[in-house]
Formats: structure tokens, C-alpha cells, sequence
């Protein structure tokens, strides 16, 4: 099979929706072959390019009749994929996540482990932010972000409403992890980690 057809059947296999770029094919063929075959494949509608060397296959919609574009977390973390970045949700973004908020912000703020960036994705707009601090870089996924959707709240606005939705949003193991990560963090993230995991365990 040619590296084309590799490449092909590698992102039939993902479905649609899942977004990747030319790194993720290494293993196949060189960065520069596999962004060419990317290339291709777009220009013959077979992909849809959700930014600079990202690529999905659109999911159509049988109810609507129109395509489903890959979704702004999904383009964020194939980006940080081919650059190896830590990224996190962040404000609206963390709490939309969490499901505090069901409203879809236009713009997507994440911390991240690189640099400052900034991309134009369909209405949205997506912000990585650069962080170093240990609760970016030393915790989990879902730790990460919990803490970004607590600092979206703030200190003053964790109230018992809000720490009992972001306990029915997560599982036994989150809250496990969560409490087990937050130790050494800042002493109220630390103070809603207990929170969390009493209210997902006793609530």
C-alpha cells in the first residue's frame, strides 16, 4: 500500500470529526510527504482544514443536511499534539467543559505549556496562553481542568451550587484524582477539591 493509502485509511479508521495533521503520521511517511497527501485529499473535498495543518473529516448531519465541523477542543488538541504542548481549558472554556456553562463562547481561552498563540476557527476564536505553573504541568487532564473552571468561578464564586455541578460532571475517579493532585496548590483550590470529592462520594 502507498503512503497515501496509509494515511487514508488511518483517518477513515479515526471517523469523522477527529482532527489530526502531518505529525501524527510519522510513523508512516515524513512530515512534509504527510502534508501533502493532506493537502490533496482536502483540495478533493475528502477533508475538511479546520486551521493552518489541521485537518478533519466533516460529519455530516442527517437531520440538518449540512456538515458538522470538528469541534474547537478537538482542533486544540491536535495542535498540541503535533507541537507537544500541556493544554487546558480555560474561563467560559473550562466551565462550558464542566458543564457550568452551556452557553458555546466565541472565543476559547487555553493555558498552555508553549507559547502565545492565536487562531481563526470558523466564529471562534482560540487563545493559548502560556502558563508554567504545577497545576498545568504536574497534574492530570481532568485536574487541570477543574482548577481552570474553579479560577474561572473565582475564589468567592465556588458556592455549593456550583461545587455540586462540578461533582455530578465528573466520576468517583476524577474526584479521587482531583483531591490527590491538588495537594500543595493554592489553599481554597485545594479547600474545593475536598469539597468535590465529599460532595461525589456523600452527596
Amino acid at each position: 500500500m502507498t503512503d497515501a493509502g496509509k494515511v487514508a485509511e488511518r483517518i477513515t479508521a479515526e471517523g469523522p470529526g477527529k482532527a489530526f495533521t502531518a505529525a501524527g503520521f510519522a510513523d508512516i511517511t515524513s512530515a512534509r510527504n504527510a502534508g501533502n497527501i493532506l493537502g490533496r485529499m482536502c483540495a478533493r473535498g475528502e477533508l475538511t482544514r479546520a486551521i493552518r495543518g489541521v485537518y478533519y473529516v466533516p460529519e455530516k448531519s442527517e437531520l440538518l443536511g449540512t456538515e458538522v465541523p470538528a469541534s474547537v477542543d478537538e482542533v486544540v488538541r491536535a495542535v498540541a499534539r503535533a507541537n507537544k504542548l500541556i493544554v487546558a481549558p480555560a474561563g467560559d472554556a473550562a466551565l462550558n467543559a464542566l458543564g457550568l456553562d452551556t452557553q458555546v463562547p466565541a472565543r476559547h481561552v487555553y493555558v498552555s505549556s508553549g507559547p502565545y498563540k492565536a487562531y481563526s476557527y470558523g466564529p471562534y476564536t482560540i487563545e493559548l496562553r502560556h502558563r508554567a505553573n504545577r497545576d498545568l504541568l504536574d497534574c492530570s487532564p481532568v485536574t487541570r481542568t477543574v482548577i481552570q473552571a474553579l479560577k474561572a468561578l473565582g475564589r468567592n464564586g465556588a458556592s455549593d451550587e456550583a461545587i455540586s455541578a462540578l461533582a455530578r460532571n465528573l466520576t468517583d475517579e476524577d474526584a479521587d484524582t482531583f483531591l490527590g493532585e491538588s495537594k500543595g496548590l493554592t489553599s481554597w483550590i485545594t479547600e474545593g477539591a475536598k469539597r468535590i470529592w465529599k460532595e461525589r462520594h456523600d452527596g
